[in-house]
């Protein structure tokens, strides 16, 4: 499958813009940011925050106001001197779609400008195969794209793919016919989706979507530097520094997943066999398997709400040994990067995930820290959803984020 991102320069930036009239995009760019993250603002806010002068904020306001991207809110009464007009962005001044492809369930949906999701279908399935899952997407997405308003649909920057770096290979970790998702090996899925939107169609790896999600509409809003980790059918990892999310050369950073979780054990008296990695410990896959074990056919409905005392007791036995695991990854990562928190999601109901994250917070007093700082462990804000919509808010970042250069170009 063709799934290679092509990743553009990370750069630092300021939270000030300049007067000059060769840096407006990136002034237009720095008040949508600030609209984004704070919700509304009146041009004194957002001139103070920027440094930019009155005449400039009113200029750019105005801009933003004429091209839809913006709504006035009433004039707001009472203070020291001319009631102020607060600013919000508008919903439907852009939008973008998302199609998150998983290994149990294919999401479609709709993003306003400002992240509140419009529209949205789920659709579930024992395995991603390739011919199954393309047919929906080629039957649901023009459906979807067609009942949206006229208005919206001359609004639509692009589409958003957030997947798994690969899919095929992973039979026997999701229990499935060896070969079964061989299909994927030849997809060029951009290409498919972006046939049928007709608009620009990026791409990105589903955990660094979800990260992208936590950043910008959860947690990461107030922490600059934080290390994400979304535990799923397969535990996967993102980063985020200086308020930027890394995604590194060949769209591999922060895959820890990988992370062995021991040393290699040279005794006389050893099998010889690697050492296992996080992937293997701390997946859902690990859990899924405990509950088929026990009895449960279908371990899925757990993950959507349906939690029996069983697998309740069953999914507890395995967040304790996946908790030591994790705490390990956490240990060994905060060794290396300096970072404010550390992040944990999970495609799982958030009494469960909780669970989770208390039990690996239990798990970090049994590794030696000494001389490391240990970043704050935090649950997300958002758990289930978050690939999607990092997925559907891909075509918004790409042409509204600070970078000089987007995240990603189509490929």
């Amino acid at each position: 499958m063709k799934t290679q991102s092509s990743i553009g320069d990370h750069r630092s930036h300021s939270s000030h813009g300049g007067n000059q009239v060769s840096i407006g995009q990136y002034n237009e760019r720095l008040v949508i940011s600030l609209l984004r993250r704070h919700g509304w603002l009146t041009k004194a806010d957002l001139a103070r925050m920027t440094g930019l002068s009155a005449q400039t904020m009113t200029v750019i306001v105005k801009r933003l106001l004429e091209g839809g991207l913006l709504l006035s809110g009433d004039k707001v009464r009472g203070r020291v001197g001319q009631p102020s007009t607060p600013f919000k962005l508008n919903p439907e001044g852009a939008v973008s779609i998302g199609i998150k492809i998983g290994r149990r369930s294919l999401d479609l949906l709709v993003m306003g400008f400002d992240g509140t999701i419009l529209t949205r279908r789920t659709f579930r399935f024992a395995l991603p195969d390739a011919i199954e899952t393309r047919t929906l997407i080629n039957t649901h997405l023009p459906e979807l794209l067609a009942s949206l308003p006229v208005e919206q649909q001359s609004r639509i920057l692009g589409a958003g793919i957030a997947m798994p770096r690969t899919l095929a290979g992973w039979e026997d970790e999701l229990n499935l016919p060896a070969g079964s998702l061989s299909g994927w090996n030849d997809v060029d899925i951009t290409a498919d989706v972006e046939s049928l939107v007709k608009a620009p169609t990026y791409l990105l790896h589903d955990v660094s979507a979800a990260c992208l999600a936590e950043l910008c509409f959860g947690l990461g809003r107030s922490i600059q530097n934080f290390l994400y980790l979304y535990v799923g059918s397969f535990v996967g990892g993102g980063l985020v520094l200086s308020n930027q999310l890394q995604t590194g050369a060949r769209g591999s950073m922060a895959a820890i997943g990988s992370l062995p979780t021991s040393l290699k054990d040279r005794s006389p008296a050893s099998s010889g066999a690697m050492p296992a990695q996080l992937i293997e410990r701390a997946s859902l896959t690990g859990f899924e398997a405990l509950a088929r074990a026990a009895g449960r056919d279908d371990p899925h409905s757990f993950y959507y709400g349906e939690q029996d005392e069983q697998t309740q007791a069953l999914f507890s036995r395995w967040a304790g040994e996946a908790a030591d695991s994790l705490a390990f990854a956490i240990a060994a990562t905060s060794s290396l990067l300096d970072l404010d928190a550390v992040i944990l999601a999970a495609g799982l109901p958030d009494d469960r995930t909780a669970e989770l994250v208390s039990l690996t917070a239990t798990a970090l007093d049994g590794y030696n820290t000494k001389g490391v700082h240990l970043p704050e462990l935090r649950q997300a804000k958002i758990g289930i959803t978050a690939r999607a919509m990092g997925g559907a808010f891909l075509p918004i970042y790409a042409n509204f984020s600070l970078e000089r250069d987007a995240l990603l170009i189509n490929v």
